[in-house]
């Protein structure tokens, strides 16, 4: 883990780097809008073990309501003939459209607008409102950095998740995992 957290702190290094360029945070304290889909978003083996530690120190009674959410995500997506496995490979994205927009395709760690396991959240979720650079494109919130994309430097995603994946398999995992499943699962242990 100590590699992940070595991880960690250059994305919050690059990140600050960011924030300096342009003049501050892109998005306001009062936007979540990029975690309404989130719940089947892929998650590597070294995040969810960070999760895992963020989602331990919560209160009993907020752990509950985190694992409920996710297994109504879940449950919306299964009634939908989707499961872990089909997810994760759906190019498609049709699993993510069964749930796209509804209170089940939400985070189920976002509560009442803010993330309960913000110190702990995955890489994505550290990045996400900056321009970044996903192997295919300069990627970017909607919202944020309009009409000034091209003018910085943007975070090398790519190179952070395979990082992950690679530290994934150093533990022994090849494989990531939806959101609402990975977070059920560790809630239930």
């Amino acid at each position: 883990m100590e590699a992940y957290y070595e991880l960690v702190d250059e994305i919050e290094r690059d990140v600050e780097r960011l924030r300096n360029e342009s003049g501050g945070v892109p998005c306001p304290s009062t936007c979540f809008a990029c975690c309404h889909n989130t719940a089947t978003m892929a998650i590597s083996e070294v995040e969810a073990r960070d999760l895992k530690i963020g989602l331990q120190a919560l209160p009993e009674q907020l752990r509950t309501h985190i694992r409920q959410k996710a297994e109504r995500s879940i449950k919306k997506l299964e009634a939908s003939g989707h499961n872990s496995e089909s997810i994760i490979p759906d190019v498609d994205m049709e699993a993510v459209s069964v749930i796209r927009g509804k209170p089940e395709g939400e985070c189920p760690m976002l509560i009442g607008g803010v993330c309960s396991v913000y110190e702990h959240r995955p890489v994505i979720c550290r990045v996400w409102g900056y321009p970044i650079n996903n192997g295919n494109e300069l990627a970017c919130c909607h919202k944020t950095f309009i009409g000034q994309r091209d003018r910085y430097r943007p975070l090398d995603y790519t190179r952070y998740w395979k990082v992950c994946q690679d530290l994934s398999t150093e533990l022994g995992a090849t494989e990531k995992t939806p959101n609402c499943y990975l977070v059920a699962q560790l809630l239930s242990e």
